[in-house]
C-alpha cells in the first residue's frame, strides 16, 4: 500500500505494462508485415495477418473471467494474473526465436497462424488484467496524466516490438531479434512482485448481472456508438502506411527507422501531449481540441503523395502517429472513468472492445478503398471520415458525459 501512494511507483508500473503487452502487438501488426512484404507476400495475404489480432477484440468474453478468478487469487486480482501471463509471453517469444516465423507464415501458414494467435491471446490477457488494475490505481485526477504515461509506454512497445526488431532482424537476424523481445517482457515483474492489491469489497462475487449492469448505465449506448466511429478514420490508413516504404523500394534498416523509431517517438509525444492537455484543460475542451488536431494530422499523410525529399516525406509518416496518440490519450481516460472499480477489467476491455472491432472495419474499408481507388483515396477519406465523428459527438453529447462525478461509479 505505500508503494502505491507514489506516484512515481503507479506511473513506472503502468508504463512498463504497456510497453511490454505492447510488443508482441507490434510484432504481429508492424514487423512481421514489411518482413512479409520483403518475402514477397500480397497485401491480400498481409491483411489477412491482421486477423491474427482479432482475440485482442474478442477479448471481452474472458475478461468477466479475469475478474472473478482473480478476485479469488492469494496473489492479488489482477497481479496475479500479471504474474502468470508474462512468464508465459517469455516461454512463447523464446520459442519463436528458434522458428522461420515469416517463412512458416508464408509456406505453412496452417501452423504460423495458432503460433500467433495463441501469442495474442496471451498478451490480450495480460492487458487485460493491467487494465483492470490501472482503473483502480489511478484516481480520476490522475487519469490524464497516467493514460498519457501508459500511452508513451504503449509507443515505446510499438518501437521496440516493431521498428527495432525490423532493424535487429536486418543486423542480427530473427532469433536474436525475439530473445530481445522476450527478456523484454519481464522488466514489469519486479514492481508487480512488489505491489500488494488492495481488496475490493465483495469483489469475490462477482456475478453476470452486475457484469451486464454495465449496458444499462445512462448514455452508455450513444458512448459505445461514439468509440465506433472516432476509431474508423484513424484506422483506415494502416496498411497503406505500413507497405507504403517498402512499394517505394526503400532498403529495410530504413523502413524500420521510419515506421519504427520515428513514428514511436511521434506517438510518445502525443501520449505526453494529450495527458498534459487533458490535465490543464479538462476533458471537454480537451476532446474536441484533440479531435480536430488528430483529423489534422491524418490529412499530412497527403504530403507522402507529393514528396521528393526524405525529410516531407517523414513528416507526413509521423504526424498522424502524434495526432492518433494523442486524442487516444484522452479517449482511454474517458473509458477508466466509466469502469467500475469491482468489474474493472470487464467493463474497460467492453469499452476498448468497441475499439478494436471498429479498428478492423476501419482497417478494412481502407484496404477496399485502396484497392478500388488507391492510396491517394484512403488518405483522403481518412481525416473527413474523423471529423465526420466529431460533429456526431457534437450532438450527442452533454458537458456531463466528460466529468467523471458525473457520470458515476
Amino acid at each position: 500500500m505505500a508503494l502505491s501512494s507514489s506516484r512515481r511507483f503507479r506511473f513506472t508500473l503502468l508504463f512498463l505494462l504497456a510497453m511490454t503487452e505492447m510488443m508482441p502487438v507490434a510484432l504481429v501488426s508492424q514487423a512481421l508485415p514489411i518482413l512479409l512484404r520483403r518475402s514477397g507476400a500480397s497485401l491480400q495475404t498481409i491483411g489477412l495477418l491482421s486477423m491474427v489480432l482479432l482475440p485482442r477484440a474478442l477479448k471481452v468474453f474472458w475478461a468477466p473471467v479475469v475478474d472473478k478468478i482473480g478476485a479469488r487469487s492469494r496473489a492479488g486480482r489482477y497481479r496475479g494474473w500479471l504474474l502468470l501471463t508474462h512468464p508465459l509471453l517469455l516461454l512463447t517469444l523464446a520459442l519463436g526465436a528458434f522458428t522461420d516465423v515469416p517463412g512458416l507464415l508464408l509456406h505453412n501458414p496452417t501452423l504460423g497462424v495458432p503460433a500467433l494467435l495463441w501469442l495474442t491471446i496471451i498478451s490480450a490477457t495480460a492487458d487485460t488484467a493491467s487494465h483492470g488494475l490501472a482503473v483502480n490505481l489511478l484516481p480520476a485526477d490522475e487519469r490524464g496524466g497516467g493514460n498519457g504515461v501508459q500511452t508513451a509506454g504503449m509507443m515505446v512497445g510499438s518501437l521496440l516490438g516493431g521498428g527495432l526488431v525490423v532493424l535487429l532482424v536486418e543486423r542480427v537476424g530473427w532469433a536474436a531479434a525475439l530473445l530481445f523481445m522476450a527478456g523484454s517482457v519481464l522488466l514489469p515483474l519486479p514492481g508487480v512482485l512488489l505491489y500488494r492489491e488492495p481488496a475490493i469489497e465483495g469483489a469475490q462475487h462477482v456475478e453476470l448481472a452486475e457484469v451486464l449492469a454495465l449496458f444499462k448505465r445512462p448514455r452508455i449506448g450513444r458512448w459505445l456508438a461514439l468509440l465506433a466511429a472516432m476509431t474508423i478514420g484513424p484506422a483506415m490508413i494502416d496498411v497503406c502506411l505500413q507497405t507504403l516504404l517498402v512499394d517505394r523500394g526503400f532498403a529495410l534498416a530504413e523502413i524500420g527507422f521510419v515506421m519504427g523509431i520515428i513514428a514511436s517517438v511521434s506517438g510518445m509525444l502525443g501520449g505526453a501531449f494529450g495527458g498534459m492537455l487533458t490535465s490543464r484543460v479538462g476533458r471537454e475542451r480537451a476532446f474536441y481540441g484533440l479531435t480536430l488536431l488528430c483529423s489534422a494530422c491524418l490529412a499530412s499523410v497527403l504530403l507522402t503523395r507529393v514528396a521528393t525529399g526524405r525529410a516531407l516525406l517523414y513528416l507526413g509518416l509521423s504526424l498522424p502517429f502524434f495526432g492518433v496518440v494523442a486524442r487516444a490519450t484522452l479517449i482511454y481516460a474517458m473509458v477508466m472513468d466509466r469502469s467500475r472499480g469491482r468489474v474493472a477489467s470487464t467493463d474497460y476491455t467492453v469499452q476498448v472492445s468497441v475499439v478494436q472491432v471498429a479498428g478492423f472495419v476501419g482497417l478494412g474499408l481502407g484496404g477496399l478503398v485502396a484497392e478500388r481507388l488507391g492510396p491517394t483515396a484512403v488518405f483522403a477519406l481518412a481525416p473527413i471520415v474523423t471529423l465526420s465523428a466529431l460533429l456526431a459527438a457534437g450532438s450527442l453529447f452533454g458537458r456531463s458525459d466528460f466529468h467523471p462525478e458525473a457520470i458515476g461509479r
